[in-house]
């Protein structure tokens, strides 16, 4: 029996989850970001408590606006919020990207991958929103991520004016302050960690884990490079270099990103300011290998020498890389559909 994502009940899918889970177990994840289960050939879900609404409107608004032959973006299917429990677990339903997790692969026999990723770095940058003038995740929230905080800025920036008072709040203390009223905001995602980057069979990046994702000023890609767990020096530094060359920062910008820097050393020391609340709500996901797990065989790096483009690397398991209008799972019980926020056709 075949069904639809965007009609089947949020209550089978639950269930639906939670037996594709003890059958397939747990694929990698962003720490402290939810779990990741495979439901078919072509969909995951990621869920969990970490997992938000803004993190599907940030990846949604990038799939549509990044140019996939730069970067590959998994096409958000549906989300939801549930709390029964008494906790919002939020479940994202999206593509799934199979290939070779870039931190399973060798610098030093693929050097196009920081190239590559620095060339992401710069196509994310030019891509801004008509419709958002405000820094922070798509639509609105409050940000997360290394820039931050471990519990994020705990508060809407409802303008840059906004955002200067709470990094000049820590910069205080350096006696330091920042005025970033003239930077353009523009798309970054603040997480590029080679662990949230894959290697498609057709040597494509796809990037994944938009938890950190918004609008800011492009320099601040560069200074989240800083501070990615897993700590990967022979990864950033690199990349560092590659991007800030590409996006031809200016001297205001590399002022700023020595501000920001200290921005983040004061958050390492305190986390608590007049006026924010703290409440820390995510937990790390719990990580249960696939039965008979493999690792697969990594792709082959490009032939400099060569005129012709490198060969494909040997293809992963099946996948027909198309978005899936049904899938085939066990039969469900009888349940009546409900509406769902995020949820594209």
């Amino acid at each position: 029996m075949s069904w639809n994502i965007s009609a089947a009940s949020e209550e089978w899918l639950k269930d639906f989850v939670s037996r594709m889970k003890s059958q397939n177990g747990v694929l990698d994840g962003p720490i402290g970001g939810g779990s990741v289960v495979q439901l078919s050939d072509n969909m995951v879900v990621k869920y969990g408590l970490g997992v938000t609404a803004q993190e599907a409107a940030t990846q949604d608004f990038a799939y549509q606006h990044a140019n996939h032959s730069i970067v590959r973006i998994p096409r958000v299917y549906r989300f939801f919020v549930d709390k029964s429990t008494g906790l919002p677990y939020g479940y994202l339903f999206m593509e799934y990207l199979r290939g070779w997790g870039l931190d399973h692969l060798d610098l030093n026999i693929h050097t196009d991958i920081i190239p590559r990723v620095a060339s992401i770095i710069s196509h994310l940058g030019s891509i801004s929103s008509n419709s958002q003038a405000s820094p922070g995740p798509v639509g609105g929230g409050k940000p997360q991520g290394y820039l931050w905080s471990d519990y994020g800025t705990c508060t809407i920036f409802r303008s840059i004016e906004d955002m200067n008072t709470w990094l000049n709040k820590r910069l205080a203390l350096h006696g330091k302050s920042i005025d970033l009223t003239s930077q353009r905001l523009v798309f970054c995602h603040l997480d590029l960690c080679r662990r949230n980057m894959i290697m498609l069979r057709d040597r494509s990046i796809g990037l994944i884990d938009f938890g950190h994702a918004g609008f800011f000023p492009r320099f601040f890609e560069i200074v989240s490079l800083e501070y990615l767990n897993p700590y990967d020096p022979n990864y950033t530094g690199p990349l560092r270099a590659a991007a800030t060359q590409q996006l031809h920062l200016n001297e205001e910008e590399k002022g700023l990103i020595e501000l920001m820097h200290r921005v983040v050393s004061v958050n390492l020391r305190f986390i608590h300011f007049s006026g924010e609340e703290y409440a820390h709500t995510h937990s790390p996901p719990e990580v249960i290998p696939p039965p008979n797990a493999k690792p697969p065989t990594p792709p082959r790096p490009p032939t400099p020498s060569s005129s012709r483009p490198p060969p494909p690397p040997p293809p992963p398991p099946k996948s027909d890389r198309q978005p899936p209008t049904s899938i085939t799972p066990p039969p469900p019980p009888p349940a009546q559909p409900r509406s769902s926020i995020g949820q594209r056709a």
